[in-house]
């Protein structure tokens, strides 16, 4: 865990959330940043165990992609759960036909753009997940 020092004159003088593998918290006035633990299997995993190992790496992979194309950090740590509802459902809808989650993962995020892009027309007015 390290403590996170902002610059006086900047406008984000706290954070509390996710991005990618950071976490963020701030505590008592001050914010302190720590990585998150990577997912492991454990020795001689089941079949559950096996599918929600590869659910979170997969899901896990988008979000920081995700993440990372939005500009504020603000902003990403803010969208991190749409983002994780939005993936879990298209992982949901992928996972039983694609085995290969190099395969799964572009067809996840090529869904999720043509779904949830910014450009895509009546965004407001039809929700999706």
């Amino acid at each position: 865990m390290a403590k996170v020092t902002f610059n006086p004159n900047q406008p984000v003088q706290s954070l509390s959330g996710s991005v990618g593998a950071l976490t963020f918290r701030t505590i008592n006035g001050r914010t302190f940043v720590r990585e998150r633990s990577t997912p492991v299997l454990p020795k001689n995993p089941t079949r559950k165990q096996r599918e929600q190992f590869k659910q979170r790496t997969i899901i896990d992979s988008c979000l920081t992609i995700l993440q990372s194309q939005i500009p504020d950090i603000r902003e990403a740590i803010a969208m991190r759960s749409k983002f994780k509802q939005r993936l879990t459902y298209l992982y949901k809808s992928f996972a039983p036909t694609i085995k290969a989650p190099t395969k799964l993962q572009k067809a996840i995020m090529t869904e999720y753009y043509a779904r949830f892009s910014a450009t895509s027309t009546g965004q407001s007015r039809i929700n999706h997940v």
